[in-house]
């Protein structure tokens, strides 16, 4: 028996062949190890982690290529895991295994070496009916530990190649879904509201001609919540529209020279009657100044954080209402803070996405559709500007969003 630098160096040149496939690489390391070590049967086993078996990858015996052991199974391959450590098979030992081993063999003695990379196992090296009959030696389970040492770093390689690859997979077959079902969710969603656009326009006439009409004082005040739900409704509607629109680049920007003041003042006298009945006080600061934006889309991201700060503010609250013209960033700031429950920190950032609810303690903060604060932040970077939200001095929450001077390269 002899192994000298030229076997190492076959193993190696055979390992790092990138033409043939990995099990072919084990196959020629086997016939390069049954030469230098004089056998006449030698495999090379790997744990297939999927389903806790071992394999035989590679053989002198053709035949048992793919034949698979459970890792549970009591073999002398198995058994040579177990322990840790090479195990020597004789006559004795192997009428224990009988039959599970039996036909494998022509002789009663074989070596079985455990295959190892950092504390990881990784499979099993075996060696039977050496050329001149005799049991295995010292001898024989160096050199096989020798070998290991080399083999092992390429087949912990492999499996963590192969397992990155099937993660992969798996993430782009569940990716896929995802995208699926959102595009159809997204479709059905436009099917809706599509159909939900006549009944609200027709509820909202019928509320308008009540109001020509004598009413009592309790009717005036079911017709006026009759006619703020409906006004909501038609708000969230048009979100929907309007963030697949922006998402798809289908929706125009129409800037024009709008006074921002005055802008906030109309969409403010809109929930005059829901911020009297809820007896929250708003106050508002700042004072005119032109902005050059689309005066339809930026009223209604006002309407959106003033309805989103008026729903989660309890009875009796206070909203802050504040415009700021930045001279050196030459940009406009607009702030609405609530007294609500606040935002965690976490969720500051997520709070924004598509049809994103809280849930748990927070779930109050919960934002009808999930599309109003899209909605926000595709029309305010649309518009060149930025949209956050932090905690306010009163431990509610602050949105805050910009309105820039001069529009960003690329923002028309």
């Amino acid at each position: 028996m002899s192994y000298d630098l030229c076997e190492k160096y076959k193993i190696g040149k055979t390992l790092l062949r990138q033409d043939i496939p990995f099990d072919e690489k084990l196959q020629d390391v086997v016939n390069i190890l049954t030469k230098c070590l004089r056998v006449k049967r030698c495999s090379i086993m790997i744990i297939n982690p999927d389903d806790l078996t071992l394999e035989v990858k590679a053989a002198t015996n053709h035949e048992i290529v793919g034949l698979k052991r459970k890792l549970c199974d009591v073999t002398i391959s198995t058994r040579a895991l177990i322990d840790d450590k090479p195990f020597y098979s004789d006559e004795n030992r192997r009428s224990f295994f009988t039959p599970l081993d039996s036909s494998q063999y022509s002789s009663e003695f074989s070596i079985s070496i455990p295959i190892k990379y950092m504390d990881k196992k990784l499979g099993v090296i075996n060696l039977t009916d050496s050329e001149d009959g005799k049991p295995f030696t010292k001898k024989h389970e160096a050199t096989v530990i020798d070998i290991v040492e080399h083999l092992a770093p390429y087949i912990y390689a492999a499996q963590t190649k192969d397992l990155l690859e099937k993660k992969v997979k798996k993430l782009e077959e569940t990716n896929k879904r995802l995208m699926e079902l959102d595009e159809l969710r997204t479709n059905l969603t436009s099917f809706i509201v599509h159909d939900l656009k006549g009944p609200i326009t027709t509820i909202m006439a019928n509320l308008d001609m009540l109001n020509y009409e004598p009413l009592t004082p309790q009717q005036f005040e079911y017709v006026n919540l009759a006619t703020e739900d409906v006004y909501k409704m038609q708000n969230m509607v048009m979100n929907i529209l309007d963030t697949l629109k922006l998402e798809e680049g289908k929706i125009m920007i129409y800037r024009e020279e709008t006074d921002i003041y005055t802008l906030a003042k109309r969409e403010i006298a809109s929930f005059k009657n829901v911020l009297t009945r809820r007896n929250i006080e708003l106050v508002f600061e700042g004072s005119s100044h032109i902005c050059y934006i689309d005066e339809n889309l930026i009223g209604r991201t006002i309407t959106n954080l003033l309805r989103n700060a008026i729903e989660h503010s309890p009875d009796g609250g206070r909203i802050d209402f504040t415009i700021q013209y930045n001279e050196n960033k030459k940009e406009t700031i607009i702030s609405i803070a609530d007294q609500g429950k606040g935002i965690p920190d976490d969720l500051k950032e997520k709070i924004f996405d598509k049809f994103f609810q809280m849930e748990g303690e927070t779930k109050q903060r919960k934002t009808s559709t999930g599309l109003g604060l899209t909605f926000c932040k595709l029309v305010v970077n649309a518009h060149g500007g930025d949209i956050w939200v932090e905690d306010s001095e009163d431990r509610g929450a602050r949105f805050i969003f910009t309105l820039p001077e001069t529009l960003k390269e690329g923002i028309h």
